[in-house]
């Protein structure tokens, strides 16, 4: 399989984002916690299966496998195959710190970023540094800790395959856990947001208390996560954020994601505050944005005007950019600007209007929708078309915003296309590209791809879902 990425980057699109491994014989209840947990998914559930030595009940699994824990695992490392792989052991089963070991060998080299969450009593230091940072300990003899458990994998798994309320990038969940040095978590949950976010900042204040100062120092990022049965207001994201810049400091660089479940009656909030790593360094043939970014450096973008052609000929190359344009965007039309209007990045030309014009009117209609409904709407219908809209936190405060304009029908292709083009523009700002640059930066990088033919079927690849 590895050959096969190696010819063809693109195969790696494919390969499952996350699976959740349950390991040994003495994790019955928590199969059944995990199939119950799973049966409420739809587009974000991901595999489950089962490594065992012995015969298991296999009818709350997709997948059963029973092996030999003195043997290497390679037989089976194609069932391991997977980006993210959640290992779900119970500490209290003898011989489980060996069956792991022998499992983390066969996966070695595979570029697959292992998590695990013992719901047992508890592993020694000596064990636990073993595993590393992405030890997450929940000990199911506590019906509090059950429902931890259950709210950090929910916003893992949604944060996998992110497809309702506000998001984070793929890349972004790897360069967050992939070789973490060091990583602290707050897990709370309450019916009102504010409690439960400052009883997550407490727990991981705690653990700050017991780490070095050198650890301090490669603290980096915080990922927090919000699952809520209804979208959280823009002025409540806001707050959130400068709760934790006033908390963590402004160096610390924020990750924030707002899943809807409808079936949730509290607000889960998940926060880790961690190290950050290039995506390179930790899956090295990974193909995602840093890809992109090649081809524009290696191929001339079409904004690159030579002055002295005639401006005939710089109409045509501008024309020539929104047929491309409006190749790759098939199905919609989509539009990213900042809160107070000004235009990020356009994939079509209205039709008679300047873009800031178009922009400038859809982000009044968000806040009057806003004022009128409590919160940003997810979409709007306007006679045949639907505007899907996305608002993310960007880079120094900024307030990204964007909207896709489609068909009836296509709502999931343009909430993809939406997220793709608003982590483009979230990672050319992070770069320190200014913002009146980013729109042409952003066209001419997505025409080069087009015609490079690395753009090909783009969209239709990156909108799957982990199997």
């Amino acid at each position: 399989m590895s050959i096969i990425y190696e010819n063809n980057s693109l195969i790696e699109y494919f390969r499952p984002r996350g699976k959740i491994v349950c390991v040994g014989d003495a994790v019955s209840s928590e199969l059944r916690l995990l199939n119950e947990f799973l049966n409420s998914k739809t587009e974000s559930r991901i595999p489950l299966l089962l490594l065992a030595p012995s015969t298991l009940p296999t009818d709350s699994c997709d997948q059963a496998v029973i092996f030999d824990s003195e043997k290497m695992l390679s037989q089976v490392q194609f069932l391991l195959n997977s980006y993210f792989i959640f290992f779900v052991f119970n500490s209290s089963e003898i011989g489980i710190f060996q069956i792991l070991g022998s499992i983390l060998a066969s996966i070695e080299f595979s570029d697959s970023i292992p998590l695990f969450f013992d719901t047992g009593p508890g592993l020694k230091t000596q064990q636990i540094n073993f595993f590393g940072p992405c030890y997450f300990h929940f000990d199911f003899s506590s019906e509090n800790n059950r429902k931890k458990f259950k709210i950090l994998l929910d916003s893992l798994i949604t944060s996998l395959n992110p497809n309702s309320g506000l998001g984070i990038s793929f890349p972004d969940l790897i360069q967050i856990f992939g070789n973490s040095k060091i990583l602290l978590e707050g897990i709370a949950y309450s019916t009102d947001l504010d409690e439960a976010l400052q009883d997550a900042i407490t727990t991981v204040g705690d653990h700050l208390v017991n780490i070095f100062p050198e650890e301090f120092e490669k603290l980096q990022i915080i990922f927090i996560s919000v699952i809520s049965s209804r979208p959280i207001s823009l002025h409540s994201m806001n707050k959130i954020t400068k709760k934790l810049i006033s908390t963590f400091g402004k160096e610390i660089e924020i990750r924030f994601t707002n899943a809807i479940n409808s079936e949730v009656q509290e607000y889960n909030v998940s926060l880790i505050l961690t190290d950050f790593n290039p995506v390179n360094s930790i899956l090295p043939r990974y193909s995602g944005f840093d890809e992109l970014i090649e081809i524009q450096q290696k191929t001339p973008c079409s904004n690159n005007h030579d002055k002295k052609n005639p401006p005939d000929n710089e109409y045509s190359e501008e024309e020539e950019r929104f047929n491309v344009l409006s190749r790759i965007f098939s199905t919609s039309e989509v539009y990213i600007f900042d809160d107070s209007g000004l235009p990020l990045f356009a994939s079509h030309k209205p039709a008679g209007q300047e873009v800031c014009l178009y922009t400038g009117l859809f982000s009044a209609i968000q806040s009057m929708s806003s004022d009128l409904i409590g919160h940003t709407p997810d979409f709007l219908s306007a006679g045949d078309k639907q505007c899907v809209f996305l608002s993310q936190a960007g880079p120094s405060d900024i307030q990204l915003r964007g909207v896709a304009v489609c068909a009836i029908g296509q709502e999931s292709v343009a909430k993809s296309t939406l997220l793709f083009s608003m982590n483009l523009v979230k990672k050319y700002l992070e770069k320190g590209e200014p913002e009146y640059a980013i729109n042409d930066k952003i066209q001419g990088l997505l025409v080069s791809g087009y015609k490079s033919g690395a753009l090909e079927g783009f969209f239709q690849i990156t909108d799957f879902h982990a199997s």
